[in-house]
């Protein structure tokens, strides 16, 4: 079987829209434990755990220190999601860079 001249451009394509969505997936659930349990999840070890994952949760501490409004909270959750999927697929780019450039060439 022969491949497409845009295969490279395919599996690109997979790789970046796959950690876009797990991205944001990972933020999605620090939010809703966040949402659901803040005490637990802005407390030291639960909270450094969650800005490993997600570096953006970070930004939870400020909406945390001000009065929350539903704007306020709407907009940081939005802001670590799409923020987070950014931040993955950039990762995922690097990676699948480097892995073209000095590994995974196959002469098929």
């Amino acid at each position: 079987m022969q491949r497409s001249p845009n295969h490279r451009n395919d599996t690109l394509t997979i790789v970046m829209s796959v950690t876009i969505v797990l991205g944001m997936a990972v933020a999605l659930v620090l939010i809703f434990l966040w949402r659901s349990y803040p005490a637990t999840m802005t407390q030291n070890g639960a909270y450094h755990l969650a800005v490993a994952l997600c570096p953006p949760f970070f930004l939870v501490g400020v909406v945390s220190a001000m009065t929350e409004s539903t704007l306020a909270v709407v907009l940081t959750a939005g802001t670590i999601v799409v923020a987070n999927g950014s931040l993955y697929a950039g990762l995922a780019a690097l990676v699948y860079w480097a892995w073209s450039i000095w590994g995974g060439h196959s002469n098929s």
